[in-house]
């Protein structure tokens, strides 16, 4: 997706995503704020929460995130801290104490950034339980599908170094499933989207899955960024030069990706 914007040129140096997020405050339309390159497109009305180790768009009509992007370097897939199991609000997300609507609901409380991404930092690890970055997933997707497609993303980080990561759920009815007391909606499906920076190359792919169990290869899941672009409405990518975006976004080398 492309939107005229004044920006500042960005020029794309780091030898991984870590050292993207040194990089402080940029310049977008009339707005300056905190950006790393994993971050979508977004507005000055939209709600943006940024943690340690990953940044989101809390949607509060449906109660979870509208996407949750961080980076993962080789290092980071080191697990130093074991994971928890402390489920809590968001401190920066008010009405994110949700634990009485997804208890008994039927659905897995599904991580966004798993825990084992987070393993790193203590305060990483903590934070990937807030309720912000959970949404309700069916059990036999949350263990089975997802949770693969997690661990390949962490083989990936772990050979190439690091990767760009957004993910986030999928909205198809018009009027979803609710569970609890909030009313938090169930996702029909989730997306998620990866960025790699290879030597001199740029490579992307994307997935989408239906919020359900399934056997299939991940490759039957996967889709060009573009694609999930227009599938999700969201602008991903878009600190990228005009140029070096069209052509990751438009393609997917699946030799490079092992699938």
């Amino acid at each position: 997706m492309k939107t005229i914007l004044s920006v500042f040129v960005l020029i794309i140096v780091f030898t991984n995503c870590r050292d993207a997020k040194k990089d402080v405050i940029k310049e977008r339309t009339s707005q300056s704020f905190f950006t790393h390159l994993e971050l979508p497109k977004y507005g000055k009305h939209d709600s943006i929460i940024h943690h340690s180790a990953y940044s989101l768009s809390f949607n509060k009509e449906y109660h979870q995130a509208n996407w949750l992007a961080y980076c993962l370097t080789r290092s980071e897939t080191n697990s130093i801290f074991k994971r928890g199991n402390n489920f809590k609000a968001d401190p920066l997300v008010p009405g994110t104490d949700l634990a009485v609507s997804y208890y008994k609901s039927g659905y897995d409380r599904g991580h966004l950034a798993p825990a084992a991404d987070m393993g790193f930092s203590e305060i990483a690890m903590n934070e990937s339980f807030y309720y912000s970055n959970m949404s309700p997933q069916v059990a036999s997707f949350n263990r089975g599908v997802w949770k693969k497609l997690e661990t390949k993303v962490r083989k990936w980080a772990a050979e190439y170094d690091s990767l760009y990561i957004v993910t986030g759920p999928v909205f198809s009815d018009s009027i979803p499933i609710e569970i609890g007391t909030h009313r938090v909606a169930v996702p029909n499906s989730f997306y998620k989207v990866l960025l790699q920076h290879r030597g001199e190359a740029w490579e992307a792919i994307g997935f989408l899955l239906k919020n359900e169990g399934s056997k299939q290869p991940l490759s039957a899941f996967t889709l060009t960024i573009d694609e999930v672009e227009t599938v999700t409405g969201i602008d991903f990518f878009p600190l990228l030069e005009d140029a070096l975006e069209e052509n990751v976004e438009g393609g997917v080398c699946f030799e490079c990706w092992e699938l």
